[in-house]
């Protein structure tokens, strides 16, 4: 006795054609299990550290040998090599070998005995920005503190009382107290952000596939049949089962993030639940819109690509989105993956109230009843022409 159709038999038929496929356990579990592996592996150190410098010291003092010990005690840097000029070490950084190359003056001790300047000069690759920033940042800090240690002891020598010294150091103290991420850890600021780009990938081409491939084979009014007709029971049946794997994928990495890798959680984690369901069902939302506008696999595959591959430069979260031009932010908006890293970024890190993170979410809840609305009847008419089928 056959079944009868409707969203069951879809879900049936759907479950069948998953397990001949190969490429489904490919897309649904295998690579995103590596890709989140490989992102776990590069950041779960949290920060950058012991990176390789080349160091020249042409002074050859007792200052310029403390110098150099505190550069390679310094979390961040490693003195891995000691050049015997410049062009060695800037060869070192042409191959990747070093990050910077820190040269001490000749003279060096003798000047900051005196009191006088005494540059010390660091060259680096500023095309790697994080290396590069993170060096210069520590650097200044232990040149900054061998300087201040060296004119203290001047001062307090020729009888300034310590105190007095110390102001003359430092007249005007900055101080600076760091409200989000204070660890400055990349696990926090980029796998946070990353896992869910990759998952926003492995949705959408999950999607594309699936409701392209009925169209590349031939079987669209079959699988409309199996529905009872019905284009929207047609669609749920179909994306149910992938729906749910994605969704329970999603909030595992939650779980990763919050509960095994110590992601600080300052808002409402209720939020972040809901924001993880609705980015699921935004992103095969997408998909759907792909697949009925574009009505040909390949396109729709390519068009995923160029819309998931770029979108995290566009999410605001290495570059600004206010400072990217209007046509970039109109972008960004048109991306769920910007939408969902703003309430991950609102309510782990800022702790903001949940009326900030009402936009976000009101915005992917847009994608999820919008797109598929204006896409059924569009779906409906190539799934029933047949002009459209086997098309690759």
């Amino acid at each position: 006795m056959s079944e009868r159709p409707g969203i069951r038999a879809t879900v049936r038929r759907e479950y069948r054609r998953m397990a001949a496929e190969p490429i489904y356990a490919l897309l649904l579990v295998i690579l995103p299990l590596v890709a989140f592996g490989v992102l776990w592996a590069i950041f779960w150190q949290g920060v950058p550290r012991e990176l390789p410098v080349a160091v020249l010291d042409r002074d050859h003092t007792a200052l310029s040998r403390q110098l150099v010990r505190m550069i390679d005690a310094s979390p961040t840097m490693r003195v891995a090599f000691t050049v015997a000029d410049e062009t060695e070490g800037e060869r070192l950084i042409r191959e990747g070998r070093a990050y910077a190359l820190v040269t001490i003056p000749v003279d060096f001790e003798r000047a900051i005995r005196r009191g006088e300047a005494a540059p010390v000069i660091c060259h680096h690759n500023a095309q790697l920005l994080l290396p590069a920033s993170l060096i210069r940042r520590d650097l200044r800090g232990v040149v900054g503190t061998l300087s201040a240690g060296a004119e203290l002891k001047r001062l307090q020598g020729g009888g300034t009382p310590r105190g007095v010294a110390m102001a003359r150091i430092e007249p005007i103290r900055m101080e600076r107290h760091t409200l989000f991420n204070p660890e400055l850890s990349y696990l926090s600021y980029l796998l946070a952000a990353l896992l869910p780009t990759m998952l926003q990938v492995f949705i959408l081409v999950a999607a594309v596939q699936a409701l392209g491939s009925e169209l590349k084979d031939g079987t669209a009014a079959d699988w409309l049949a199996t529905a009872g007709g019905r284009t929207w029971k047609a669609l749920t049946g179909k994306l149910l089962l992938t729906t749910v794997h994605f969704s329970l994928m999603g909030l595992a990495m939650v779980a990763v993030l919050f509960r095994e890798l110590g992601l600080p959680l300052a808002g409402s984690f209720g939020a972040i639940i809901g924001a993880t369901l609705l980015f699921v069902l935004a992103v095969e939302a997408v998909g759907i819109a792909l697949v009925a506008w574009l009505a040909n696999l390949r396109f729709a595959t390519s068009a995923a690509a160029f819309l998931s591959g770029p979108a995290f430069a566009f999410s605001g979260i290495t570059f600004p989105v206010a400072a990217m031009p209007l046509a970039a932010q109109t972008w960004s908006a048109l991306i769920p993956l910007t939408h969902y890293l703003r309430v991950m970024v609102d309510q782990a890190m800022r702790g903001a109230p949940l009326a900030v993170s009402s936009l976000p979410l009101a915005a992917l809840a847009a994608f999820v009843l919008l797109l598929p609305v204006a896409s059924l009847g569009r779906l409906r008419r190539v799934a029933t022409d047949e002009r459209f089928w086997g098309r690759l």
